[in-house]
């Protein structure tokens, strides 16, 4: 009786260490797994179609060693509206400390829009930690809504990359008509939503753009704030053959404030 109790105890007191062994294993798969993060982010979510959103990947660990990747990669909900270029720089390793105790690399991946529609980009990532063995990690999503406008053109642009506070900064919104038809009634709205930058002044805008014709109009900013300034920037107009109106987006400017 003693042999049989002691074989029942020897056998329960198996399963205990198995189960045992069986929850660290698991622990250590999700803390390896929660390691790595990985967020993205489009310059515009909002194109024409032959715009060329960019796609900022940031790639941060906390495990204190250097991470192996042994693969990284970004696909797209609809292939038709959005297209991409090669991940650029291409990781190899993710450092393990470049700031705050935490290892980061930023990259980036250059994509085209197609055809109008809204397409949807996840990443996702996975490599080898020295210690914790193979980690992963799956980005937020995000998009891009792909207008089919294509006689307007609208772009902004900013010599200045970054400024100092007190600094004057200009901007410019370069606007064309590609098509056969007059656009009137144009309206021009720019804010920053990063609130470094306040709008002083800026030249006048015309309030029609004739086919073949283009213009441009400079605004004039202050630097007001250690921050990042986002500059915003949207084109309204009325278009004459249908009487509907127009309404283009322009990438984000940002400029950096010392």
């Amino acid at each position: 009786m003693r042999t049989r109790s002691m074989k029942k105890l020897v056998f329960r007191f198996g399963i205990m260490v198995v189960l045992l062994l069986m929850l660290i294993a698991e622990t250590g798969i999700t803390r390896a797994l929660d390691v790595v993060r990985l967020n993205i982010v489009f310059d515009q979510t909002v194109a024409t179609i032959g715009r060329t959103p960019l796609l900022t990947i940031d790639i941060s660990s906390v495990s204190g060693n250097p991470i192996r990747v042994t693969s990284l990669k970004c696909t797209t909900s609809d292939g038709h509206v959005l297209t991409s270029n090669s991940i650029n720089p291409m990781p190899s390793t993710i450092p393990a400390e470049t700031n705050n105790n935490v290892g980061f690399f930023r990259t980036q991946q250059l994509y085209r829009a197609n055809a109008s529609g809204n397409a949807q980009v996840t990443c996702s990532f996975t490599g080898v930690d020295p210690l914790l063995g193979q980690v992963a990690a799956i980005s937020n999503t995000v998009g891009v809504n792909v207008l089919s406008e294509t006689r307007l053109y609208f772009d902004v642009t900013s010599a200045s990359k970054t400024a100092t506070v007190g600094q004057t900064v200009y901007v410019i919104a370069k606007f064309g008509n590609r098509g056969k038809t007059p656009f009137t009634n144009l309206a021009l709205d720019c804010i920053d939503m990063g609130h470094a930058l306040f709008f002083v002044s800026n030249t006048p805008l015309q309030s029609t753009i004739l086919p073949g014709q283009s213009g441009f109009v400079e605004y004039r900013l202050q630097a007001v704030q250690k921050t990042t300034g986002m500059i915003v920037c949207s084109l309204t107009a009325t278009d004459t053959s249908n009487g509907q109106q127009v309404s283009l987006p322009a990438p984000t400017v940002k400029i950096e404030v010392k």
